[in-house]
Parts: C-alpha cells; sequence; structure tokens
C-alpha cells in the first residue's frame, strides 16, 4: 500500500456516558464509572502508537480460514488502549504512530475489528 493511501484513519465506535462522559470500547448499557444508563455511540480517529504486537500462528478455528495473522496492542490519542489486528511491513518497532485502516474482519460474536498500521511519513 503506498504512503500517500495512509492520510485518514478510519474512525472507530466507542460508547460515551451521557453523564459523565467516560467512554467505553464495549456496547454496554451501564456506565462502569457513574452507574447512569445512558451511553452514546461517538465515532473516534483511529490514530495512535503501537504498544506491542504478536503473531497468531495457529488461529482458533473461528479464524482458521484467516490463516496466520498478527494482533497489536496500540494507544490510541485520545488515551485509550485497544487490541486489534495489525498488518506489520519490515522495520515497524514499538513506539510507531499508527492509523486505523479499512478492514473486512468481523468478529462471528461482535464487532468489527479494527485493523491497525504504522503510519509512514508521506
Amino acid at each position: 500500500m503506498s504512503n500517500s493511501t495512509l492520510f485518514k484513519p478510519e474512525m472507530l465506535t466507542f460508547h460515551q456516558c451521557a453523564k459523565c462522559g467516560t467512554l467505553d470500547a464495549a456496547c454496554i448499557n451501564t456506565c462502569a464509572k457513574c452507574l447512569a444508563s445512558e451511553m452514546n455511540p461517538v465515532q473516534i480517529a483511529g490514530v495512535g502508537k503501537l504498544v506491542s504486537w504478536t503473531t497468531v500462528r495457529k488461529p482458533p478455528l473461528r479464524f482458521k480460514a484467516d490463516g496466520m495473522y498478527h494482533v497489536g496492542v496500540f494507544d490510541l490519542d485520545n488515551g485509550f488502549r485497544v487490541t486489534g489486528r495489525f498488518l506489520p511491513e519490515d522495520g515497524d518497532q514499538l513506539g510507531d504512530r499508527v492509523i486505523a485502516v479499512p478492514t473486512t474482519i468481523t468478529e462471528p460474536t461482535g464487532p468489527i475489528t479494527p485493523t491497525f498500521r504504522v503510519q509512514k511519513n508521506v
């Protein structure tokens, strides 16, 4: 993928408490901080830094068709830590800036898994 195609991050859906503003990545009905029951979906840019990653060489049965894949941990610029698929390239290092990219990967029992790659200098 050329560097010029990595200029706009995918938006990730979080849920924010209408009362206290706490963010949660899960689709929940009650705020874990203040116990309010109004959680609203919000879109947040998938931009941050790479904290860690690993390679899954023997995927669980539900992902068997995907074959080997990579999973990473990412600290988003808004302070939230997320886990998702990672598309590593030679030279990628911990601490590199990452950007969420379009994905077709969907969890069998839940929302779309975010996919990230290192944002190269354009």
